[in-house]
């Protein structure tokens, strides 16, 4: 498949839930917002269908979104089904971290490649003020655990003025 610059397009991401266990100030008021109800998000059926129908265009590698998509509760098992459609190649994830160091070795096994975390500060008080509910603990654990066990690791980073601007370098 190609783009109206006949780039090849080889990946789609997948936004698999509209929940997330933090409130970024940057993404979402701090009493959260509205879910979508359960019967208008893809079940597990329409995304594996959905997989298997891009892999026929020529899409081989998938990168699952959210929301925070590890509060899915069969994000473990939807990730070994759409690595194990014929034609994908590669599974990633998109993550916050904070629930991903418990998960890590299930969803190797079950075909992860890779894993893009956001990290905004390496300062607990600052975590806490941009993430609202996080622990920076939880998602450093998760990186180190992730490194450990060969899952290629790419950190997402939102910079706010007056907050964490200071921190680019670290």
């Amino acid at each position: 498949m190609l783009d109206k610059l006949n780039r090849k397009i080889d990946y789609l991401r997948i936004s698999v839930i509209d929940r997330c266990n933090l409130r970024c100030v940057y993404c979402m008021p701090e009493e959260g917002i509205e879910s979508i109800p359960h019967d208008e998000i893809l079940t597990y059926d329409e995304i594996l269908r959905i997989c298997e129908i891009v892999s026929e265009l020529g899409i081989r590698k998938i990168k699952i979104t959210g929301g925070e998509p590890l509060v899915r509760k069969d994000i473990v098992n939807l990730i070994r089904d759409i690595k194990n459609i014929d034609k994908i190649e590669q599974v990633t994830l998109t993550t916050n971290g904070i629930l991903l160091a418990d998960k890590l070795e299930e969803l190797k096994l079950n075909g992860l490649k890779g894993v893009n975390i956001s990290l905004d500060s390496l300062k607990e008080e600052r975590f806490s003020k941009l993430t609202r509910l996080g622990k920076l603990e939880n998602v450093l654990v998760a990186i180190d655990k992730a490194i450990e066990l060969g899952i290629k690791v790419k950190l997402n980073t939102v910079i706010v003025n007056d907050v964490n601007k200071d921190e680019i370098i670290d």
